[in-house]
Order: C-alpha cells, then structure tokens, then sequence
C-alpha cells in the first residue's frame, strides 16, 4: 500500500531539524485530506477574526488635498408646543447638497471650500406654511413662500471656507457672514416680518453658527489609536433656534471591517433659550461610518429627542421635539 508524508514543524523554540511524519494509507487519502483542509479554514478563521477585533485604527480628518465631494445632509423634525392647554404642531425639514472641495492641506489642519448646491426648507404650523425648493420651484408660491426664495436664492452657488484639524475641530469658517448679509438684504424691504425672518436667517447662517453646526458633524474623532469596543467623549456647544445647546457625546468604535469604522453615537443634550427662562433636555443617538484612511464621514444616521418648558410673557410653554438629520458624503470622481 503506498504511503503518502505530510511534515509538521514545531516552534522556533525547537530546532528546525525537529519534525514529525505522519502516514496516511491511500485509501484514506482523500477523507484525511479534507478534514485537514476544514482543520486550516478554522484555525485560519480564527486568526482572522482575532486580528479584526484587535486591529488599532487611527482615526482623523485627513482627506487628500485636491479631492472633491459631494456633502448631502437632511434634517427632519417634528414637534409640539402646548400653550394653556392648546397643542400646538410643528413641522420642519430641510435638506442641503454641497460640493466639498480640498483646497489646502497642512500636517494638522485642511481647508474646505463648501459651496451651496441644492437647498430644500419647509416650517409648517396652523398658522403658516413656509417652502422652498430650489430643485423644483413652486409656481403658485405664497407671500412666506416668496420670502424664502429672495433670501435662500442668494446661497446658490456661494462658498464658505472652513479650517479643519485633524480631530475635527473647526479652526474657522469664514464667508457665511457675507452670506447671511445678503440673505437679510434680499428682504429688507419686507416688511415687519420680512425684517423678523431675517434676523432669524442671519444667526442661523453666520460663520459661529455654522462652525457650531459642522463641529457637530466633524468633531468626531478621538486622539489616540483605537480598536473595536474603545470609547472617548467630546462636549460641544452650539447657539441655534434662539437657543444655547450643549451636547455632551460618547462616541464607541463597533467596528472597523475593509476600512470602514463604525461608531455608535450616545449623546446627552442640554438647552436653554436665549431671550426667555427655561430648559430642555435630551438624547441623540446614532451610528456614524468613516473611511478609516481619509477620516471621510462616510454616513451618518443621527435621532434626537428633546422636551422641556420655556416661560415666555408669564406662561409655561411645554416643548416636545424629535428629530431625525441624514448625511452622506461621497467622492467625486
């Protein structure tokens, strides 16, 4: 019967002289042949799956200068105010596309050009209705309607230059001063309300609202290597909706499989307005994906859920909102 050797090796620990031989008779051939072979696909399986756990990444914002994106973000929320036992509905979506470019790039900050594409708003309450959609303008627009468009017109096509570090800080943002400007200007002449909305328009659009807004989508990365499991924090804060926001966030790597890093998204949101007394409080959860290599936020799924009660004029204002935002950011090729 012929016989057939197969050498196994031991350890460096044993010289390389020391083997052992084993026989297989060649009846058995083929069986012992293929338990050998799912022997090495599960011990290959192993390692492998061992090394994904404990694989390190370090994570920052490190894009290639000259690389260009297209950024698509999407807020979606729904609330209420109950005002002496009246509830009060509100609707709000809106939804922006920018083109990012990388126009510079330094060893621990990059320079962003992001200019205005597409803009999508609505705020709808039984009061009003306003919208505006500059993919589809509406033909029989209302006075609100109107309004929008003379000021959101003004953003098509205009850029703003933002300073980015490597953990995702904003360094600057400059140019959405000019921006807001010509947004206010555009309704000068409007009227009361004309002049009301835009003031609105100009805080929520200025340079610091904007750095506040992007350092929340870009301020995610921690300061060291990282494997899957590793947590680390960030607190940030943000003056938005007539409002001071803090948002105290635990962001954990589920992750990282074919260089994408998965990080789950556990936040603890505090508010208080600005021009009256009160306080909200809330949670934001999501999951947000990265290109490991460029630090590029892939996508991002991100809920919020807020309630608390504003005192404006002598009357308790119950506040209850939840909202969802969406964004992806995809290269240009």
């Amino acid at each position: 019967m012929q016989k057939y050797k197969i050498f196994f090796y031991y350890s460096s620990l044993i010289s390389p002289k020391s083997k052992k031989t084993f026989y297989f008779c060649k009846n058995n051939k083929t069986n012992k042949i293929l338990k050998m072979k799912k022997i090495l696909i599960v011990i290959i399986s192993l390692i492998w799956g061992l090394t994904s756990v404990s694989a390190q990444v370090k994570l920052s914002f490190n894009p290639e200068k000259g690389k260009k994106y297209e950024y698509n973000t999407k807020s979606a929320s729904i609330g209420k105010s109950i005002v002496m036992g009246q509830e009060i509905p509100v609707e709000m979506i809106m939804s922006m596309k920018y083109m990012m470019e990388i126009i510079d790039k330094k060893p621990q900050e990059t320079t962003v050009r992001f200019t205005y594409g597409e803009i999508a708003y609505l705020v709808s309450n039984p009061m009003m209705k306003m919208e505006y959609d500059s993919k589809n303008p509406s033909e029989n627009s209302s006075e609100f309607d109107k309004l929008l468009h003379k000021m959101f017109d003004k953003m098509l096509s205009q850029s703003f230059l933002a300073v980015i570090t490597t953990n995702g800080s904003i360094i600057s943002i400059t140019g959405m001063d000019a921006i807001a400007e010509s947004m206010t200007n555009a309704i000068a002449n409007d009227g009361q309300f004309g002049a009301m909305i835009g003031e609105q328009m100009k805080q929520q659009f200025s340079d610091a609202a904007t750095k506040s807004m992007f350092e929340q989508a870009f301020k995610i990365y921690p300061d060291n290597a990282i494997k899957a499991g590793n947590s680390w924090n960030f607190e940030n804060t943000m003056v938005a909706n007539e409002m001071n926001s803090t948002f105290r966030t635990k962001y954990t790597l589920k992750e990282l499989v074919k260089n994408v890093a998965t990080i789950s998204v556990e936040s603890q949101i505090e508010m208080t307005p600005i021009a009256a007394e009160g306080k909200l409080n809330g949670v934001q959860t999501g999951t947000i994906t990265v290109d490991a290599k460029t630090g590029i936020p892939l996508k991002s799924e991100i809920n919020q859920d807020v309630k608390g009660t504003v005192k404006m004029q002598g009357m308790d204002i119950l506040t209850e909102t939840a909202s969802k935002t969406i964004s992806t950011i995809t290269e240009v090729k």
